[in-house]
């Protein structure tokens, strides 16, 4: 399933990827259905978590206009300051959602659209990386199909700080592509990439240094040239303004830690392994009863 000849390397996405895109779309549609119909007023299934998210986008939508530089500031345990750094900040997801709640001013309908514009992406993200490493179109709908439907991923939508991984593909494939042909485009999409994962998900920030990590140490092992002066070079003054916001991020962070002494251990972890088929998503439980009579 990996064709002989790469992925042609065009500026704009091609017919393929836009078919891909209303595929993944349609597929969003599906899963997310009867929400997906009636995104204004339908929710996930959702705890506390959730509610917590919907009230950060509309601390962060609010921030942007009004004193964006004091966003980690938020409304909550006066007279604390950054207290929104006891949480995820989402500020990524909300740059998404902050122009439905404008226009539209219903919260739930921006964190729907956000949840179901993560799933989608997901799929398209895989889609391109999977298309930049040689599979062919067909090998690469797989690749986004199995990113965008795992019922996890519908298990825990509601919990966006924890769906939202999708540009860990796409900075993956613009990483790729700048090792491949060496354009200063390409990285520093790559760090755009991390910017934007940086500041949507916390977790997904984890997920994607580990696996951008293992990636570059996988091409120097296969005799790719350190070349770091060249690299930072074609960082540039753009890609490193870009790489600038994730630390900026982190600056309130560890202040909070180091302030109120927050800490989470791993004593309250345990396997659960029946939540990699357990989704909310009415498509997935039909599937799954199909082979197991098992409530998940």
């Amino acid at each position: 399933m990996i064709s002989d000849v790469g992925p042609p390397r065009s500026r704009w996405p091609g017919r393929d990827t836009w078919l891909a895109v209303l595929l993944f779309t349609a597929l969003t549609v599906l899963l997310a259905y009867p929400l997906s119909l009636h995104p204004s007023s339908l929710r996930f299934p959702t705890g506390p978590d959730g509610e917590i998210g919907w009230y950060v986008l509309g601390w962060d939508t609010h921030a942007f206009l009004h004193k964006p530089w004091a966003i980690f500031d938020a409304n909550i345990y006066h007279p604390q300051r950054l207290t929104l750094a006891y949480g995820e900040n989402l500020i990524g997801i909300a740059l998404f959602a902050a122009p439905v709640i404008w226009l539209t001013g219903n919260l739930l309908l921006a964190a729907n659209v956000a949840a179901m514009l993560s799933c989608v992406l997901c799929g398209v993200g895989a889609y391109v990386l999977a298309r930049r490493v040689g599979l062919t179109v067909a090998a690469a709908v797989i690749c986004g199909i199995v990113f965008e439907c795992a019922p996890p991923r519908f298990f825990r939508i509601e919990q966006i700080n924890l769906s939202n991984v999708q540009w860990i593909p796409f900075g993956l494939a613009a990483l790729h592509t700048y090792l491949d042909g060496g354009r200063k485009r390409d990285l520093r999409l790559a760090a755009g990439y991390v910017s934007l994962q940086a500041l949507s998900s916390g977790h997904g920030t984890v997920f994607m240094g580990v696996s951008l990590l293992l990636f570059v140490l996988y091409r120097l092992l296969l005799g790719e040239p350190l070349r770091v002066v060249r690299r930072v070079q074609d960082l540039g003054v753009v890609g490193a303004v870009l790489l600038l916001s994730p630390i900026l991020v982190f600056l309130p962070y560890r202040a909070v830690q180091h302030e109120v002494g927050m800490r989470r251990g791993l004593g309250t972890w345990e396997s659960n392994y029946g939540a990699f088929l357990a989704s909310p998503s009415h498509v997935h439980r039909f599937l799954l009863s199909l082979v197991t009579t098992t409530d998940v």
